[in-house]
């Protein structure tokens, strides 16, 4: 081999090890359904039971965004899930009485969700042992340096 060849192949490499491994990143660089579902499960778990197991999950269809104000891009996916609920969720938010009160902080909604917008149930829902549970949802990725970053605060 030529010495030209040689330096052109070393200026090559040092580039190559200089440049942001985002910079080399020709397929499979977006998130896609399984780090959705994984943003979903842990969503899951923090939000209602840590047990709960994601049996079935299919992503429908997804959008870019870009978000100007942010300088950035963001990935909106929406999907439905079934969760399993084998020890149930909230049972101290199970309603009692004639009335079926609802406790304080605890909500009587049977809209399920982990969507981080307005749709989201804030309060805490109660979820009977061994119930299966339809989810109909949606979950936001955006962009950053680090990497995609999901509703549940860590990077895809």
């Amino acid at each position: 081999m030529n010495k030209v060849r040689l330096a052109a192949l070393a200026i090559a490499f040092a580039m190559i090890g200089a440049a942001p491994a985002k910079a080399f990143c020709l397929f499979g660089c977006e998130p896609n359904e399984a780090d959705v579902r994984k943003v979903f499960e842990n969503l899951i778990k923090k939000k209602f039971d840590p047990d709960a197991k994601v049996a079935e999950f299919v992503m429908d269809r997804f959008w870019r965004l870009d978000v100007t104000g942010a300088n950035g891009k963001g990935l909106d996916f929406f999907f439905h899930a079934k969760v399993e609920f084998p020890k149930g969720a909230n049972l101290d938010c199970k309603p009692e009485g004639g009335e079926n009160r609802v406790k304080e902080g605890c909500s009587a909604s049977a809209y399920y969700s982990t969507t981080i917008q307005n749709q989201m149930i804030k309060d805490r829902q109660y979820i009977e042992p061994g119930k299966t549970i339809d989810f109909k949802d949606e979950t936001r990725l955006d962009e950053s340096d680090k990497g995609w970053k999901g509703q549940d605060g860590n990077f895809y």
